[in-house]
């Protein structure tokens, strides 16, 4: 006798596992990097005290310290009547490349087991890692400012345009910064040790407790090639509207912004597998 094939019995849809149809999903993008944000979050403010609050409270701490040992030595700020005023509207536009660079640096390294997965890639971690901590920096920005400018008695007059001018071109050179070092720090570690030292004077040589203006000339042609110095000297001339920041070129930020930041995708698209991989 010649064998039957057995009868065809037909699976039910909701019992077909689920990818049988050979179907995307949607925007798969958006839910990696809205899920890698939502893991950031609960373990970056969830588990400390005050959690999301935090970010507001430890730059106003930092400003009011500095106002407080500052204003013993002076009795009038290089600009405005007020140092907190002063010392807010530089030091919160540098603040958002400390609080960007390192972040989108090490975003490999933080999702190294998540990149694991196929549904991950090394631009989902990229872009949450940036977006996160670009839109708290912006919301510290803006509340802090306008709430200092309430207290204050100097009621400056702000120029919403150049502040998000100013804040936008921080954070394009802290994911350019962060990108390129990515893969500069990963693949030479040393490279970063020796950043953590190097970048502290970074602090005065752009420009958040003295201004361009008052440096001499010879330390001016220095400090010019430093992009955080243009965009803090914008974001004070948006809370001061009679200063006048002649120096800063934009175009120079942004070309800036594109050297460093187009080869480090090109770096880390090229050699991100190999550096996950390492060490094992």
């Amino acid at each position: 006798m010649s064998a039957t094939a057995p009868p065809e019995i037909e699976i039910p849809k909701a019992l077909q596992p689920i990818g049988s149809t050979g179907r995307m999903r949607s925007f798969p993008t958006f839910r990696s990097v809205f899920a890698l944000m939502l893991r950031e979050m609960g373990q970056k403010y969830g588990k400390s005290p005050g959690g999301y609050l935090w970010a507001l409270a430890s730059p106003m701490i930092f400003i009011m310290v500095m106002t407080i040992a500052f204003s013993l030595l002076a009795r009038t700020p290089p600009i405005g009547k007020t140092f907190i005023m002063f010392y807010a509207s530089g030091f919160l536009v540098f603040s958002i490349f400390n609080q960007l660079a390192g972040p989108v640096s090490g975003a490999l390294t933080f999702n190294k087991s998540l990149l694991q997965f196929p549904t991950v890639t090394w631009i989902d971690s990229i872009i949450a890692r940036f977006l996160l901590n670009f839109l708290t920096a912006l919301i510290v920005y803006f509340i802090l400012l306008y709430a200092i400018a309430f207290f204050s008695p100097e009621s400056p007059r702000f120029d919403v345009p150049l502040m998000l001018e100013a804040v936008v071109l921080a954070g394009g050179i802290s994911l350019a910064w962060g990108v390129f070092t990515c893969y500069l720090f990963a693949e030479l570690p040393v490279l970063g040790d020796f950043w953590k030292f190097a970048s502290r004077p970074l602090f005065i040589a752009s420009g958040v407790l003295f201004m361009y203006e008052d440096f001499p000339e010879s330390v001016q042609n220095i400090l010019y090639w430093n992009p955080l110095m243009h965009v803090v000297s914008l974001g004070r001339a948006a809370v001061y509207p009679r200063y006048d920041a002649a120096f800063v070129s934009t175009t120079y930020v942004m070309l800036f912004i594109m050297l460093l930041l187009v080869p480090g995708l090109l770096l880390v698209r090229q050699h991100h597998d190999r550096l996950l991989n390492r060490g094992k």
